[in-house]
């Protein structure tokens, strides 16, 4: 794993013009080293990529190297490259790398090393907008198509290198001709080489990022030049260079020249910046300068891996004409001639005079411990020396104001009356007109003095602050935030006072409304001990502090102050040691000064990258069917899963080469969360049991105070099929069908039983009514026959002239057989074989033929069929049917004075039997005719058995009458 910390070479001296017109002493840029001991395979760095993942691809004479600015992925042979020297690298549109190697070409597909061509030393390798990619061998070009190389001839000449523009346009130099561009499948000449480098074997082609046509030319060994609108013309000629090794253009548009003295960084105004082995690299030959998309710029010296610069937002100063400043820094001051003085832990003081460096030989501070350096409002120089009292330096001379005493005086200041205020541990110490007052009783241990009013000033102390008022401690004043905090460090911005502590960041008093906030690392400092607190020109707060120095701005309409994140640098400040000098900030440090940037760097803020590494399911059921998910195909789609793959683990990675140890990340999976989560430095996350659905994981990363682009990963879970919904639908109505089924068999079962009992009922009462009907015709008949019988001989014995007597035996035994006869209907619907239609329709026939019998009127009935025997009928229908016809057929007899009565009975499909009858009797005409009882009671008949009774009849024509019934079948 990959070292975070940066390690900033320092070494010797060279004279150098400061930016910013500031002329210090020797100073050193700011480079970040990675190296063998943070994981790269080997030291040489000779070709650098990056892919689209962000990540860097370092090619060593040592194998190849994936970074993602935190952890190296090395291969070597041992994985299986050809060879371990690599030339070139570079990455086609399905993600697949391919190496140009000593030995050929070795592609690496999903973490498997691959041979594609082993004819020699492979390099310049690129890619066209097609995707096609293109490389050099021995000079010659080619293509790789289908896994294979396809030679290309430009002029038959040899091919010196092969380059891409800003447009991502193809450009290739040909030795002793010219550049050509890739049109499509072939090489136009874009420009010829004028006769003065035409000899010269082009070693790379560099176009401007913001000038169009202009043309950086990199030569081995004869210098650099710039080739526009058709004219060359030196760049650059390194003193003493021998030999170049490459070039790339910054963000800023500065061209960077790697050589074997250095690189040389060509400004846009001219002038020239040399980084070597004495101000930030190992040595000084640079193989490999690369400029990521993030604007970094990287540069692979031979000694000691890559170095990634930093900027000039901070410049250490360590030397100066041989002297060595690399000291701890405890004090920082400004005097009338603006001469710098410096006071260290363990050397002394130091004056800077914009020319030279003199370290202070006066006795009373040679090789002392210094507390303090310090200038008050007439630019007198005060310094505090370890057991040898405070000092006074007026421009001339060195005066001892204080005594040295038991504990050394820390801190100084002047207040607004021109008193000034020194402070010990224990005692605070008031100088005015040559008067001296000490005040005693404050709590804690004194660290430092800041002047709040004429008679007020703040003591910060070992358990917060402390008010002094009229030279006297004022117990009632209290801070409720600083108590029992140590405050190192007091300064007035605006309407607030900043106090710096050990331990508990920064806090901010507001005067008015009396407010308190606290910032710590949370908010974006490196670390929570304050020791130094600045204001620069721009209202800008500097804080130095254990990690590094934070620049701060506060914010009008949030109200609260934001923390700049601009590449902070790693080193710890000391107390009190910073000052606002000549429109930069100047820090006194454990190892030295550093000078901070004011004016906010032209860089434009980048974002960190996010891809998503590797997706793995885990089959609940069988582990054999865990698998990877090929995030290279169909991204965008939705991934289906089976329901048993519910258990997902989702790798990702951010990657920020600017700043990498500030990447965190917010995730969240659409279809469960409903926001994204809090900023978490993790890189996998699992889901486990997640129901069937289809969800979208969505995850960034968060850098630098930037967003990165939001990756994402959809996918769906397929339910089961128990679990689908036309499944449960089907369940559903099958659950609904079978809870109806068994409704239908209760109501069924319910039904037969009622029909089964109404069947043992009805063959009850058929049983009563064929025993009631053998009864009544044993019984009444046989009684109704000795009447007969009896009236007979009562009739002979009866005398002929007795007519009364006579006429009582005829009517009893008339009586007798109208009873018979009525017994005989009786007995007739007793029986249960006459439930049917036909019984009934003979039964009519039978009763019409005997009514007519002798009357002299002809009675036919027509339409009896022996399929009528089926159409079972109740008992009460039967009776009702056979009562209407009794009462039409006996009004026809009386009434019509009828020849002939016709009965037809006609059956429809229905089941509806329709019964006609008819008669040429006298008729009569409804209109005027009272309809009598007769009809009545036929029509009252009709409703019970729900029957229809028609009549219809004219004078002179006959009358007609029709009964229509819907058989009520009966089983």
């Amino acid at each position: 794993m990959a070292n975070n910390s940066s390690v900033f070479k320092v070494t010797s001296i060279i004279a150098l013009l400061l930016l910013f017109g500031t002329k210090l002493f020797a100073q050193s840029y700011n480079f970040t080293n990675y190296n063998l001991k943070d994981g790269l395979p080997q030291s040489q760095v000779m070709a650098i990529y990056q892919a689209k993942d962000r990540t860097l691809w370092l090619g060593t004479f040592g194998g190849v190297s994936n970074f993602d600015g935190k952890n190296f992925t090395s291969y070597s042979k041992a994985e299986g490259l050809n060879s371990n020297s690599i030339n070139s690298i570079v990455e086609s549109d399905e993600g697949q790398m391919f190496f140009g190697t000593e030995a050929g070409i070795n592609t690496l597909n999903k973490g498997k090393i691959a041979t594609l061509y082993t004819g020699g030393s492979v390099s310049h390798l690129n890619k066209d907008k097609k995707g096609i990619v293109w490389g050099l061998t021995k000079g010659k070009l080619f293509t790789i198509e289908k896994g294979k190389l396809i030679f290309h001839s430009i002029a038959n000449k040899s091919i010196t290198a092969l380059n891409k523009s800003g447009d991502a346009e193809l450009y290739a130099s040909v030795y002793e001709d010219g550049i050509y561009k890739l049109d499509g499948r072939k090489w136009t000449l874009f420009q010829r080489l004028p006769e003065e480098i035409k000899h010269y074997p082009l070693k790379k082609v560099l176009f401007d990022k913001a000038v169009k046509n202009k043309i950086y030319l990199l030569t081995y060994r004869n210098n650099v030049f710039v080739l526009e609108k058709g004219k060359v013309k030196p760049f650059f000629e390194g003193a003493q260079t021998e030999s170049y090794y490459s070039i790339e253009q910054d963000g800023r548009g500065n061209i960077w020249i790697g050589s074997d003295k250095g690189a040389f960084m060509v400004n846009k105004n001219g002038s020239i910046i040399k980084f070597n082995e004495e101000n930030g690299l190992s040595d000084n030959q640079v193989d490999a300068i690369f400029n990521d998309a993030e604007n970094n710029i990287w540069v692979s010296c031979f000694s000691d891996g890559i170095f990634k610069y930093e900027g000039d937002a901070y410049i250490r100063y360590h030397k100066y004409k041989g002297q060595d400043l690399t000291y701890p820094i405890s004090g920082l001051a400004a005097d009338n001639l603006d001469h710098l003085w410096i006071g260290t832990f363990n050397k002394g003081v130091f004056k800077y005079n914009g020319n030279d460096v003199e370290n202070i030989s006066h006795p009373a501070f040679k090789d002392k411990k210094i507390f303090f350096v310090y200038a008050d409002k007439a630019k007198n120089i005060w310094i505090s020396v370890s057991a040898n009292g405070v000092w006074k330096y007026n421009g001339k001379t060195f005066q001892q104001i204080l005594k040295p005493e038991r504990l050394d005086n820390s801190s100084i200041v002047e207040d607004e009356a021109g008193g000034i205020w020194i402070n010990g541990p224990a005692t605070a110490t008031y100088l005015k007109d040559g008067k001296t007052e000490k005040v005693t009783g404050f709590d804690g241990y004194s660290s430092c003095v800041y002047p709040l009013s004429k008679d007020s000033v703040l003591l910060g102390t070992s358990t917060g602050v402390s008010l002094i008022k009229n030279k006297k401690v004022d117990k009632s004043f209290k801070v409720s935030m600083l108590t029992g905090t140590f405050v190192l460090g007091i300064v007035k911005h605006g309407d607030y006072l900043l106090f710096a502590t050990l331990g508990d960041g920064l806090v901010s008093w507001n005067l008015k409304n009396k407010a308190v906030k606290r910032y710590a690392v949370t908010d974006g400092l490196n670390s929570n001990d304050i020791y130094s607190i600045a204001i620069d020109n721009k209202n800008n707060l500097w804080v130095g502090t254990g990690r590094g120095i934070n620049k701060l701005k506060f914010n009008p309409k949030s109200k609260q102050y934001e923390v700049f994140k601009d590449q902070p640098l790693i080193v710890e400040c000391n107390q009190n040691a910073i000052i606002n000098y000549k429109n930069n900030i100047l820090v006194g440090t454990i190892t030295g000064l550093i000078q901070c940037k004011t004016s906010p760097s032209s860089k434009n803020k980048q974002s960190p990258f996010i891809h998503i590494q590797e997706v793995t399911v885990f089959d609940r059921n069988d582990r054999t069917k865990d698998v990877s998910v090929d995030l290279n195909k169909n991204r965008d789609q939705f991934h289906k899963l089976d329901y048993s793959q519910n258990h997902l683990s989702i790798s990702f990675k951010g990657v920020f080469l600017t700043n990498p140890s500030d990447v965190l990340y917010r995730y969240k999976l659409v279809g469960v969360d409903n926001e994204f989560s809090k900023p978490v430095p993790n890189t996998e996350i699992e889901y486990s049991t997640i129901r069937p659905g289809r969800y979208t994981f969505q995850v960034y990363a968060i850098a630098n105070g930037e967003k990165s682009n939001i990756e994402q990963f959809s996918f769906t879970i397929i339910p089961p099929f128990y679990d689908t919904i036309w499944f449960k639908a089907t369940a559903i109505l099958i659950i609904i069908f079978l809870i109806w089924l068994i409704f239908y068999f209760i109501f069924k079962t319910r039904e037969r039983k009622k029909h089964q009992l109404e069947r043992i009922k009805i063959k009850e009462q058929e049983k009563i009514r064929k025993q009631t009907a053998e009864d009544f015709h044993d019984d009444i008949g046989n009684k109704l026959t000795r009447i007969n019988v009896l009236s007979e001989m009562l009739d002979k014995k009866v005398n002929a002239d007795e007519k009364e007597q006579k006429e009582l035996v005829r009517l009893i035994k008339e009586n007798a057989g109208l009873l018979y006869t009525g017994t005989k209907d009786i007995l007739w619907a007793l029986d249960p074989q006459s439930d049917n239609l036909f019984e009934i329709l003979i039964h009519i026939k039978n009763f019409g033929i005997d009514l007519f019998q002798n009357t002299g009127i002809d009675f036919q009935m027509e339409g009896i069929l022996p399929k009528y025997r089926k159409l079972q009928l109740s008992m009460e229908f039967n009776r009702n049917l056979t009562l209407i016809f009794k009462e039409t057929l006996n009004n026809i007899l009386k009434h019509a004075n009828a020849k002939k009565v016709v009965v037809m009975v006609m059956a429809s499909e229905n089941q509806t039997i329709t019964i006609l009858t008819s008669d040429d009797g006298d008729g009569f005409d409804l209109g005027a005719v009272q309809i009598g009882r007769g009809l009545n009671n036929i029509k009252t008949r009709c409703k019970r058995i729900k029957s229809t009774f028609q009549i219809s009849s004219s004078r002179g024509k006959g009358t007609t009458s029709t009964i229509s019934t819907k058989i009520p079948v009966t089983n």
